[in-house]
């Protein structure tokens, strides 16, 4: 094999590899793009993505916009007016701030800018093909800035095979919003797809009710507030209480100073604090904003900045805890610890019992369960119409009958399945669900899947799916 000399790469090579670290996929360009808009100091932002952002997305502004000089400069790499020294690094109160991101993204796709000051004679276009500067000409818009990219990836091909479905592309580009939307609700945010379909976010006074917005006015009501301070660290936000939790963090939002994470750091002290308090292995709603001071966090360590380093993280740890601790002063929270948690067999062979319950719904008294149990354990107890007890030996185990019940059904759907047994029965008045756009488009994509399982679902307006069909399998009463 002949050995290559070591040589410079061309600017536009490495503009794409730079790229790849901050454009993984049409998301990252939403993201990017409406994260510019906040630092403008935008009031109204409106997105529109086409083919989930395979083939166009648009990000418009009313922000501060740009002179033909400054947005010549912008396009440029690291070119950026955020911060202008070492120090600066230290003291970051805005979202972008190392000039990636516009060059990043001309260097992918068929890229426009366009943008006015309010000051100058008129405004400036800016136009770029893969990298290369195609045309730069005087436009007319109002004051701000629009930037659009089409055919993202059209010269990669080995890039753009990675992309996903339409429907899946599209769920994350609404979850990058959404995200945004909770981290500044005084900020009008509106979204149009390909459809035509138009989500609006209007500006708000306070974080309920941009939740509210997201996941609908009964979500809300169930919330519970967090609150806690702790030498110069601040935390606010709202969690779902321990009865109404999920298998994923689908419905997990961190922020730290305004800027939406996903910290596996951050992670493992949220879990860590509601481990007295949570079911093992289930995620509460939550909206948790965390406010450090500037030099207390680390922003520059992740190439699209989705993970932060914080300095006291044990400080960190312990206001969580607290705020997770004054729940029990205001609200009905259990705390419970696990010794052993029961075999998986043991939920398998509950799948021909009849007396699963859910929720707040009436459950049967402990002298009528026909719960599996094994050999040296016996049912000592319920507790708050939601926890079996059992005694075994010396442990105490506590059963969470909402959990059982739902791997129950899940096992009795797989069987079905792979049996080919699965069955639909239409719903006498088909039940509607209010979601956020990410989770619709997500579920949408799966309809294929859901219809093997005998469940048939519709798109029902911008923030709603309607239920027409559901499996023998799932009770009437887990359907409410």
């Amino acid at each position: 094999m002949s050995r290559s000399s070591v040589k410079i790469l061309q600017e536009s090579l490495i503009n794409v590899i730079a790229a790849g670290e901050v454009i993984e996929r049409p998301s990252a360009v939403v993201k990017e793009l409406v994260e510019n808009a906040l630092d403008a100091g935008s009031s109204r932002i409106t997105v529109t993505v086409e083919d989930g952002g395979r083939r166009h997305i648009n990000v418009s502004d009313d922000g501060t916009g740009m002179s033909e000089q400054d947005a010549l400069l912008a396009i440029e790499r690291h070119a950026t007016s955020k911060i202008s020294a070492m120090e600066d690094l230290n003291d970051i109160k805005t979202m972008g701030f190392r000039g990636e991101a516009l060059p990043s993204i001309a260097s992918v796709g068929q890229f426009v800018l366009k943008t006015w000051d309010g000051f100058s004679d008129s405004g400036t276009c800016i136009r770029i093909n893969n990298g290369t500067l195609s045309r730069v000409e005087p436009c007319g818009r109002p004051r701000g800035t629009s930037v659009s990219l089409s055919s993202i990836f059209g010269t990669l091909p080995a890039r753009k095979k990675y992309m996903k479905s339409r429907d899946t592309e599209m769920s994350w580009c609404l979850r990058t919003v959404e995200e945004t939307a909770l981290t500044r609700p005084d900020i009008h945010f509106e979204i149009t797809d390909d459809s035509g379909t138009a989500l609006v976010y209007p500006a708000v006074t306070g974080m309920k009710e941009r939740i509210a917005a997201l996941w609908g006015a009964d979500e809300v009501h169930r919330l519970l507030e967090l609150r806690s301070e702790k030498e110069g660290i601040r935390i606010e936000g709202f969690i779902s209480p321990p009865g109404d939790t999920y298998t994923r963090r689908s419905r997990h939002h961190v922020m730290v100073n305004g800027r939406t994470v996903r910290d596996p750091g951050i992670n493992r002290v949220i879990s860590s604090a509601l481990s007295m308090s949570y079911p093992h292995g289930r995620y509460p709603a939550l909206v948790l904003s965390i406010f450090l001071p500037p030099g207390g966090v680390d922003v520059n360590v992740h190439p699209s900045k989705k993970e932060v380093r914080i300095e006291q993280i044990n400080l960190l740890s312990s206001a969580l805890k607290e705020a997770v601790k004054n729940l029990g002063t205001r609200t009905s929270v259990t705390r419970y610890a696990f010794p052993r948690t029961p075999q998986l067999d043991v939920y398998q062979r509950a799948a021909d019992s009849t007396t699963a319950s859910v929720g707040n719904l009436p459950l049967p008294s402990v002298d009528n369960l026909s719960l599996p149990i094994e050999e040296g354990e016996r049912v000592i107890g319920q507790y708050q119409g939601t926890y079996i007890l059992l005694q075994s030996g010396s442990d105490l185990l506590i059963v969470d009958q909402h959990a059982a019940h739902e791997r129950i059904v899940f096992n009795n759907l797989i069987s079905s399945r792979m049996e080919n047994r699965s069955m639909s029965q239409p719903l006498m008045v088909p039940m509607v669900m209010e979601l956020a756009s990410s989770e619709i488009k997500s579920l949408l994509g799966k309809v294929d899947l859901l219809e093997s399982f005998g469940l048939e679902l519709e798109e029902f307006g911008g923030s709603e799916v309607r239920v027409t069909s559901t499996p023998p399998e799932i009770p009437s009463e887990l359907l409410h």
